[in-house]
């Protein structure tokens, strides 16, 4: 068995393999997609780690032998997935290996925004002292949208500090840590109680375009829009045009239609906006659990069993 793989996702999981397939072989592929050896005969593909680039995934997404892929993603969405699919590949992924450091970074987002730390920061480079009115989340009401890992996670840290928690979800079935929930048709009357919005679902192309102009106008002008799903859920010229007119107080995207976005676009200099590139996910506790979740199917695998995650 060769499994085409990146050195750092390797060097977490080498030892452990070696006791499930002692004679598993790996062919390690350079993030650039490069590989001193032949690749060709390579049955699992492991996308993950300092090999999550699209060099890569040109490279093991052609192999000829491929049987199973696993990739470090939640969502599964995009070019690799569909090839895959289309050649009728066994893929895996990775649900909540990132849900406490996409959560957390939602939270800090709220934090960025009702303790006006971004003002701090400015005027602290201007050598300014000057006192801010700061609010507090423990009166303020969050929207998330999508109660999956993240979201679910997202609303339990939002419950710990006070706040009112509605969510959105395709399962009728209540998470002890939303007061109030409901489904996608309930999104125009949530939107205007809202004081923070946080997308967190996976993406479909049910959910291309999800807050338009006509969604952001039925938000509150002191709000603030936060985005951790996909890029292509937000119609980021609506939302320029919100923010630039003063009718949302902030937003907080931490993905992008196109990635990375064009230095020359305007978007960079709107006000009352953090852009991030895609980061929320990092953390050094990442690639060990997708490791573990890949070395479980392994186990499986080799004893023909189901896999965890597959995607249908």
């Amino acid at each position: 068995m060769k499994v085409a793989a990146g050195r750092s996702f390797v060097e977490h999981v080498r030892a452990e393999v070696a006791e499930v397939v002692p004679d598993l072989q790996w062919t390690l592929i350079a993030a650039d997609g490069s590989c001193p050896e032949s690749v060709e005969e390579c049955e699992l593909v492991v996308l993950a780690g300092d090999t999550y680039t699209s060099a890569f995934v040109e490279t093991v997404r052609k192999l000829p032998a491929i049987r199973w892929a696993h990739t470090e993603d939640a969502g599964t969405d995009g070019l690799f997935y569909d090839a895959m699919r289309a050649r009728r590949v066994t893929v895996t992924h990775s649900p909540g290996a990132n849900a406490a450091e996409v959560a957390e970074f939602a939270i800090g987002c709220m934090l960025w925004s009702a303790k006006r730390l971004g003002e701090f920061h400015d005027n602290q480079r201007a050598h300014r002292w000057q006192l801010l009115a700061l609010d507090s989340l423990s009166d303020k009401t969050v929207l998330v949208v999508g109660l999956g890992a993240i979201g679910s996670r997202v609303a339990a840290l939002a419950k710990a500090f006070g706040m009112y928690v509605v969510g959105i979800r395709r399962s009728p079935e209540v998470l002890a840590q939303v007061d109030a929930q409901g489904t996608l048709t309930d999104l125009p009357n949530f939107l205007p109680i809202a004081d923070f919005v946080v997308l967190a679902l996976p993406f479909t192309e049910e959910h291309r375009g999800l807050i338009t102009q006509s969604a952001l106008a039925l938000m509150k002008p002191t709000a603030t829009l936060i985005n951790v799903a996909r890029g292509a859920m937000v119609d980021v010229t609506a939302l320029q045009e919100a923010l630039a007119a003063g009718r949302l107080r902030q937003a907080c995207l931490d993905v992008l239609p196109t990635e990375p976005w064009p230095v020359e676009d305007g978007l960079w200099d709107t006000p009352r906006l953090l852009l991030t590139p895609h980061n929320a996910w990092s953390s050094p506790l990442y690639l060990p659990r997708v490791a573990s979740v890949w070395l479980e199917n392994l186990r499986r695998y080799v004893r023909g069993e189901e896999l965890l995650h597959r995607i249908s």
